[in-house]
């Protein structure tokens, strides 16, 4: 069964306040870690079934959190490819 997540990142401006919207928003374990690292764990190993959302994406973040967006699509885009039933996207 499909789980769909919708992330609004309008009001994110740092790399706590993605990783708080996360644990918000996404059924990640009491222990997750509040990193990369750790979001790419709980993908690759719970996400089954998920479709994540990402919109409203800042339009001009600070440089370190641009490039902290740019990890993130990345280490989405990896798990993606290691579990078949995970969907994750990126809209402005």
């Amino acid at each position: 069964m499909e789980k769909v997540f919708y992330i609004d990142l309008k009001d994110i401006t740092n790399k706590s306040e993605l990783h708080r919207l996360l644990a918000r928003e996404l059924p990640l374990p009491d222990y997750y870690g509040s990193n990369l690292d750790a979001l790419y764990d709980v993908l690759t190993e719970e996400g089954e079934g998920w479709n994540v959302i990402f919109y409203n994406l800042p339009e001009a973040p600070a440089a370190d959190f641009n490039l902290y967006l740019g990890k993130l699509k990345k280490i989405c885009a990896h798990a993606v490819s290691e579990c078949d039933n995970l969907q994750i996207r990126f809209f402005p």
